[in-house]
């Protein structure tokens, strides 16, 4: 009996590979670096990575979610206008991270990228088209701008960066249920901003 082909990796198992291919090298890469690696056009996906990130241990490092939360709220808001392209501010894209700190977190993210790959499907994927898009979308951009705050408690912005993550997911995989349970994660971080708030 012949050996079976191994199968091709999902949508965010690839995705973690490209921001892993980045990390090869040494010295730090830029954040303009990592989006001409994941692809300027891919907003979804340039949600989807920053997302991946702040769930990942690296969401330990003082600043380093705030950071990842802006460029969520960029892609978000460009992706709920209609644009094509990702525009970065100069101060942004010039923002360095060590490739040590990008290895440790793409290597982390290996087994969850398999296990959400599993998680997707072809399910209510008009959730994740336009003009329905819009609304998810702007979403991520409060979501985003909730995350300042959830740095004051340790490891909490990974909720948002969760909620974020479920909501990029989907639209890649036009998956409307992810989208869903992302806006279920989205409650849950705004709960916690208000208890932090409070």
């Amino acid at each position: 009996m012949g050996m079976s082909e191994p199968s091709e990796p999902g949508e965010v198992e690839s995705l973690v590979e490209t921001v892993e291919s980045a990390a090869e090298g040494d010295g730090d890469v830029s954040v303009e670096e990592l989006v001409e690696t994941i692809g300027g056009d891919a907003l979804a996906s340039l949600m989807l990575v920053p997302a991946l990130i702040m769930v990942s241990p690296a969401s330990g490092i003082p600043g380093l979610s705030t950071a990842c939360a802006t460029i969520v709220a960029l892609a978000a808001l460009q992706l709920a206008i209609g644009r094509h392209t990702l525009w970065l501010p100069g101060f942004l894209g010039n923002r360095r991270v060590a490739r040590s700190k990008l290895d440790t977190a793409t290597h982390w993210l290996q087994k969850p990228a398999r296990f959400l790959d599993r998680l997707t499907g072809q399910r209510l994927a008009f959730l994740a088209a336009r003009p329905f898009s819009i609304a998810p979308a702007l979403l991520c951009v409060l979501i985003a701008f909730c995350v300042p705050f959830l740095e004051l408690v340790p490891f909490s912005a990974s909720i948002a960066g969760a909620a974020i993550g479920f909501i990029a997911l989907g639209l890649v995989a036009r998956d409307g249920v992810l989208i869903i349970l992302g806006l279920l994660a989205a409650l849950a971080a705004a709960s916690l901003v208000w208890s932090v708030a409070t």
